[in-house]
Protein backbone atom coordinates (compact mmCIF):
# COMPACT_ATOMS: atom_id res chain seq x y z
CA UNK A 1 0.00 0.00 0.00
CA UNK A 2 1.50 3.81 -1.10
CA UNK A 3 0.90 6.66 0.86
CA UNK A 4 1.07 9.95 0.05
CA UNK A 5 2.30 13.49 2.20
CA UNK A 6 -1.49 15.47 2.83
CA UNK A 7 -0.69 19.07 4.22
CA UNK A 8 -2.72 19.27 7.14
CA UNK A 9 -4.57 23.13 7.03
CA UNK A 10 -5.82 24.93 9.89
CA UNK A 11 -9.83 23.68 9.11
CA UNK A 12 -8.83 19.94 8.11
CA UNK A 13 -11.13 19.07 10.99
CA UNK A 14 -14.08 20.30 9.48
CA UNK A 15 -13.58 17.39 6.55
CA UNK A 16 -12.09 14.59 9.58
CA UNK A 17 -13.05 15.71 12.57
CA UNK A 18 -15.99 16.03 15.26
CA UNK A 19 -17.65 19.33 14.44
CA UNK A 20 -19.54 18.73 18.29
CA UNK A 21 -16.19 18.82 19.87
CA UNK A 22 -14.27 21.42 17.66
CA UNK A 23 -12.98 24.05 19.32
CA UNK A 24 -11.28 25.25 16.49
CA UNK A 25 -14.70 26.50 14.40
CA UNK A 26 -16.19 28.12 17.72
CA UNK A 27 -13.34 31.07 17.24
CA UNK A 28 -15.25 34.20 15.50
CA UNK A 29 -12.06 34.67 13.09
CA UNK A 30 -12.40 31.70 12.00
CA UNK A 31 -16.27 31.10 11.65
CA UNK A 32 -15.85 34.25 9.27
CA UNK A 33 -13.44 32.73 7.42
CA UNK A 34 -15.10 29.68 6.39
CA UNK A 35 -18.02 31.96 6.08
CA UNK A 36 -16.83 34.10 3.51
CA UNK A 37 -15.23 31.27 1.60
CA UNK A 38 -18.63 29.63 1.16
CA UNK A 39 -20.10 32.76 0.52
CA UNK A 40 -18.03 33.31 -2.20
CA UNK A 41 -18.05 29.79 -3.60
CA UNK A 42 -21.87 29.88 -3.40
CA UNK A 43 -24.13 27.94 -0.28
CA UNK A 44 -26.26 27.10 -3.19
CA UNK A 45 -23.75 24.44 -4.11
CA UNK A 46 -23.16 23.21 -1.16
CA UNK A 47 -27.10 22.06 -0.19
CA UNK A 48 -26.03 18.65 -0.95
CA UNK A 49 -23.62 18.92 2.66
CA UNK A 50 -27.09 19.08 4.34
CA UNK A 51 -29.66 16.12 4.42
CA UNK A 52 -33.06 18.38 4.51
CA UNK A 53 -36.50 16.56 5.23
CA UNK A 54 -39.82 18.54 6.55
CA UNK A 55 -39.38 17.37 9.92
CA UNK A 56 -35.47 17.08 10.65
CA UNK A 57 -31.83 17.65 8.90
CA UNK A 58 -28.54 15.76 9.09
CA UNK A 59 -25.00 17.91 8.45
CA UNK A 60 -22.04 16.31 9.29
CA UNK A 61 -23.37 13.24 11.34
CA UNK A 62 -25.50 15.93 13.63
CA UNK A 63 -28.70 15.23 13.74
CA UNK A 64 -31.23 17.63 14.21
CA UNK A 65 -35.28 17.16 14.78
CA UNK A 66 -36.55 20.33 13.34
CA UNK A 67 -37.24 22.33 10.15
CA UNK A 68 -33.92 23.52 8.63
CA UNK A 69 -35.12 26.96 7.34
CA UNK A 70 -37.53 27.87 10.73
CA UNK A 71 -34.22 27.12 12.77
CA UNK A 72 -32.36 29.25 10.61
CA UNK A 73 -35.48 32.06 10.58
CA UNK A 74 -35.83 31.48 14.44
CA UNK A 75 -32.50 31.97 15.09
CA UNK A 76 -32.23 35.30 13.50
CA UNK A 77 -35.29 36.13 15.23
CA UNK A 78 -34.82 35.27 18.66
CA UNK A 79 -31.00 36.92 18.91
CA UNK A 80 -30.98 38.70 22.06
CA UNK A 81 -34.22 38.83 22.34
CA UNK A 82 -34.95 36.24 25.81
CA UNK A 83 -38.03 37.51 26.17
CA UNK A 84 -39.27 35.39 22.64
CA UNK A 85 -36.72 32.31 22.91
CA UNK A 86 -38.51 28.97 23.59
CA UNK A 87 -36.28 26.42 25.21
CA UNK A 88 -33.94 25.10 22.24
CA UNK A 89 -32.97 28.59 21.43
CA UNK A 90 -31.92 29.79 24.69
CA UNK A 91 -29.53 26.94 25.00
CA UNK A 92 -28.14 27.89 21.82
CA UNK A 93 -27.75 31.37 22.17
CA UNK A 94 -26.60 30.90 25.79
CA UNK A 95 -24.01 28.42 23.92
CA UNK A 96 -22.77 31.32 21.61
CA UNK A 97 -22.31 33.77 24.20
CA UNK A 98 -20.37 31.03 26.56
CA UNK A 99 -18.03 30.56 23.52
CA UNK A 100 -17.86 34.51 22.71
CA UNK A 101 -18.89 33.87 19.14
CA UNK A 102 -22.79 34.94 19.47
CA UNK A 103 -22.39 38.26 17.50
CA UNK A 104 -20.44 36.58 14.27
CA UNK A 105 -23.24 33.58 14.16
CA UNK A 106 -25.69 35.82 14.39
CA UNK A 107 -23.75 37.70 11.50
CA UNK A 108 -23.64 34.57 9.55
CA UNK A 109 -27.45 33.28 10.03
CA UNK A 110 -28.77 36.90 9.01
CA UNK A 111 -26.65 36.77 5.81
CA UNK A 112 -27.29 33.10 5.06
CA UNK A 113 -31.30 34.42 5.49
CA UNK A 114 -31.02 36.89 3.07
CA UNK A 115 -29.28 35.04 0.89
CA UNK A 116 -31.88 33.29 -0.16
CA UNK A 117 -33.63 36.17 -1.75
CA UNK A 118 -30.15 38.72 -2.79
CA UNK A 119 -27.89 36.73 -4.91
CA UNK A 120 -26.14 40.12 -5.74
CA UNK A 121 -23.75 39.29 -2.35
CA UNK A 122 -22.37 35.89 -3.76
CA UNK A 123 -19.22 36.88 -5.75
CA UNK A 124 -17.31 39.82 -4.77
CA UNK A 125 -13.67 40.13 -3.16
CA UNK A 126 -13.36 39.71 0.66
CA UNK A 127 -10.30 39.51 3.10
CA UNK A 128 -11.34 36.68 4.84
CA UNK A 129 -11.70 34.07 2.35
CA UNK A 130 -9.29 31.79 2.46
CA UNK A 131 -8.06 30.81 -1.30
CA UNK A 132 -7.24 26.76 -0.27
CA UNK A 133 -10.58 26.69 1.13
CA UNK A 134 -12.37 28.06 -1.83
CA UNK A 135 -10.00 26.36 -4.50
CA UNK A 136 -10.60 23.12 -2.47
CA UNK A 137 -14.37 23.70 -2.57
CA UNK A 138 -14.17 24.32 -6.79
CA UNK A 139 -12.65 20.84 -7.15
CA UNK A 140 -14.95 19.28 -5.18
CA UNK A 141 -18.20 20.57 -5.92
CA UNK A 142 -18.34 22.25 -9.09
CA UNK A 143 -17.82 18.95 -11.06
CA UNK A 144 -20.85 19.96 -13.71
CA UNK A 145 -18.48 20.21 -16.36
CA UNK A 146 -15.77 17.57 -15.83
CA UNK A 147 -13.15 16.70 -18.50
CA UNK A 148 -9.40 15.81 -18.49
CA UNK A 149 -8.49 19.18 -18.94
CA UNK A 150 -10.23 20.17 -15.57
CA UNK A 151 -9.32 17.26 -13.81
CA UNK A 152 -5.65 17.92 -14.72
CA UNK A 153 -5.84 21.62 -13.19
CA UNK A 154 -7.42 20.09 -10.10
CA UNK A 155 -4.65 17.78 -9.77
CA UNK A 156 -2.14 20.46 -9.95
CA UNK A 157 -3.93 22.21 -7.67
CA UNK A 158 -3.64 20.00 -5.23
CA UNK A 159 -0.43 18.97 -5.43
CA UNK A 160 0.71 23.08 -5.62
CA UNK A 161 -1.30 22.92 -1.46
CA UNK A 162 0.96 19.67 -0.42
CA UNK A 163 -2.26 17.72 -0.69
CA UNK A 164 -0.49 14.57 -2.20
CA UNK A 165 -2.90 12.00 -0.72
CA UNK A 166 -5.74 13.74 -2.11
CA UNK A 167 -4.30 14.33 -5.74
CA UNK A 168 -3.73 10.66 -5.57
CA UNK A 169 -7.04 9.96 -5.03
CA UNK A 170 -8.19 12.05 -7.50
CA UNK A 171 -6.39 9.66 -10.25
CA UNK A 172 -7.75 6.65 -8.90
CA UNK A 173 -10.03 6.95 -6.11
CA UNK A 174 -12.83 9.34 -7.36
CA UNK A 175 -15.59 8.08 -9.48
CA UNK A 176 -16.41 11.51 -11.23
CA UNK A 177 -12.79 11.35 -12.67
CA UNK A 178 -12.05 7.47 -13.26
CA UNK A 179 -13.44 7.79 -16.93
CA UNK A 180 -11.43 10.98 -18.11
CA UNK A 181 -8.03 10.09 -20.35
CA UNK A 182 -5.66 10.96 -17.80
CA UNK A 183 -1.81 9.99 -17.87
CA UNK A 184 -2.26 8.66 -14.33
CA UNK A 185 1.35 6.70 -13.86
CA UNK A 186 3.31 9.59 -14.91
CA UNK A 187 1.02 12.21 -12.77
CA UNK A 188 1.37 9.33 -9.77
CA UNK A 189 5.34 9.88 -10.09
CA UNK A 190 5.06 13.63 -9.38
CA UNK A 191 3.92 13.06 -5.80
CA UNK A 192 5.63 12.76 -2.80
CA UNK A 193 5.40 9.52 -0.79
CA UNK A 194 5.07 9.06 2.96
CA UNK A 195 5.65 6.00 5.13
CA UNK A 196 2.14 6.84 6.83
CA UNK A 197 -1.61 7.24 5.97
CA UNK A 198 -2.64 10.78 6.82
CA UNK A 199 -6.29 11.27 6.14
CA UNK A 200 -7.04 13.39 3.09
CA UNK A 201 -9.26 16.46 2.17
CA UNK A 202 -10.80 14.72 -1.16
CA UNK A 203 -11.52 11.04 0.26
CA UNK A 204 -11.14 7.81 -1.06
CA UNK A 205 -15.42 7.28 -2.67
CA UNK A 206 -14.29 3.70 -4.54
CA UNK A 207 -14.78 1.68 -1.85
Amino acid sequence: MEFYAENQTSFFDLRNGDWTKNSWIRKPENLKMVHESFKKFGYGKLENLISKSESHFLIEGIYIKRNFENVMDSLQLTYNKPEIQTKYYAEFWNRRKAENNDSIVYQIIREFNSMKSDKSQRNYKNQFVNDTLFDLLKIEFNNDNLNSEKAELDFYTLKKYGFHQSAYNLLFERAEYSELELDRENLKKELSKVTEFTYPWLMDTEK
